[in-house]
């Protein structure tokens, strides 16, 4: 019999188990299920990913991770209610059913995504096997609830502003207990570098998995002159990218614009379609929700340029957005607003356009320029895909990721 390193190496590996953690995250989210399980799972890992939202569910998917969705327990009408009466300790909670989850599975690492979570690291550490923690620090929570949660709040700003900054050192605090630390960019590396020093970091990139999806149309053959991707919110600049288009169809009649992304809030999306409707852009502007990962491609290749119209807020001085690299994959020119990280990355890489956020005659104008300008609008979608065929791609990104467990997991032997 002839003996088989391969087979053997990755019997062995499945014997490792990996638990993702997530809340807010959803099951088939873009890093952890596409980018990081999936990793895990193609070098023979047994992976299962719980996550918290609205849902309920138990399986194994197609792509062989187990998973369980619950479903957030609502006992009492209002949030804070709901909140109090879940600290009692009759009352069980979705963090109880994810911990006996956990405590029947006893695995060798939990990869921890979202802060909530942090409420019953404590009681994940108590259920032996000696395993691994890693958090992935995705967002500076503090200003996110400021810029975000608590934007146009009744509650006094010095309590909400209290609040969010209390819940930051909560996250720090907690985190100080992990084994290790991902960050999804350069500013987060920051923040926790600098509060939580003890434990080893690494920015893990969100970088694009989509070269092969790439059918290189030319320009002529592209639908959406531009696109607007991710969930559309107002200090994104949804509402930005769709007044620049009744300025835009005065000269270019035919212009379509392509949101491709969720609307959450319901009183935007009136707004949003009220606009279309009284300025007749209904031929023009595309409200496509969401999309299953194994179609987004589809759209992406049908895109001439990528917008990324975020208003100023704090949040987004710190933050990278995936769809950067995703426009840069697919050659497609970016115009972004002219701060922060995406400033940064744009320039540099000399991919697109910066401009002053919040003026959607600027925008237009631009859009303009650009889709007038070939030369400039090639050279823009050249250094894209060179750039993430070089340097922002997930090959990378998966070699460090896959590094550190086994380096984690070898502690453990």
């Amino acid at each position: 019999m002839v003996f088989n390193f391969d087979k053997f190496i990755t019997e062995m590996k499945q014997t490792y188990t990996i638990v993702f953690l997530a809340d807010l995250h959803t099951l088939y989210d873009d890093r952890v299920y596409w980018k990081q399980a999936m990793s895990l799972v193609k070098k023979g890992y047994n992976v299962h990913y719980i996550t918290i939202g609205d849902v309920n569910g138990k399986g194994i998917t197609e792509e062989g991770i187990h998973y369980l969705q619950l479903k957030r327990k609502k006992y009492l009408p209002t949030v804070l209610l709901n909140y109090l009466f879940k600290k009692f300790p009759f009352v069980k909670t979705e963090y109880d059913e994810a911990l006996e989850y956990c405590q029947s599975i006893k695995a060798n690492l939990y990869h921890i995504h979202d802060a909530r979570i942090n409420r019953i690291l404590d009681d994940l550490k108590k259920i032996g096997n000696n395993p691994k923690f890693i958090y992935d620090g995705r967002e500076p929570l503090d200003k996110n609830m400021k810029d975000y949660r608590f934007k146009d709040s009744k509650i006094p700003k010095i309590l909400t502003n209290t609040y969010a900054d209390y819940i930051q050192n909560w996250e720090y605090k907690k985190v100080k207990d992990y084994d290790y630390i991902f960050t999804v960019d350069d500013g987060l590396y920051n923040r926790f570098n600098e509060n939580v020093a003890d434990v080893p970091i690494k920015i893990m990139y969100n970088f694009t998995n989509l070269k092969d999806q790439r059918k290189h149309l030319v320009y002529e053959d592209k639908i959406y002159d531009t696109a607007y991707v991710g969930g559309l919110s107002e200090v994104r600049g949804a509402l930005v990218a769709l007044r620049a288009t009744k300025y835009i169809v005065e000269k270019l009649p035919d212009y379509k614009l392509l949101f491709l992304g969720q609307v959450y809030d319901k009183k935007l999306e009136l707004e949003i379609k009220q606009f279309i409707q009284q300025n007749s852009l209904e031929k023009n502007v595309i409200l496509k929700g969401f999309v299953p990962h194994q179609e987004v491609s589809d759209y992406f290749n049908q895109i001439k340029i990528g917008l990324n119209p975020l208003l100023f807020a704090k949040a987004h001085e710190e933050i990278i957005q995936i769809k950067l690299f995703e426009y840069m994959n697919f050659g497609i020119p970016i115009i972004t607003s002219n701060f922060g990280y995406m400033k940064k990355y744009v320039l540099e890489n000399n991919v697109g356009i910066a401009i002053e956020p919040n003026d959607e005659k600027l925008l237009a104008n631009t859009i303009l320029d650009l889709l007038s300008d070939r030369k400039n609008f090639d050279e823009f979608a050249m250094n894209g895909i060179k750039a993430v065929d070089e340097k922002y791609n997930w090959d990378i990104m998966e070699k460090m990721l896959l590094e550190t467990y086994q380096s984690l997991l070898n502690e453990k032997e």
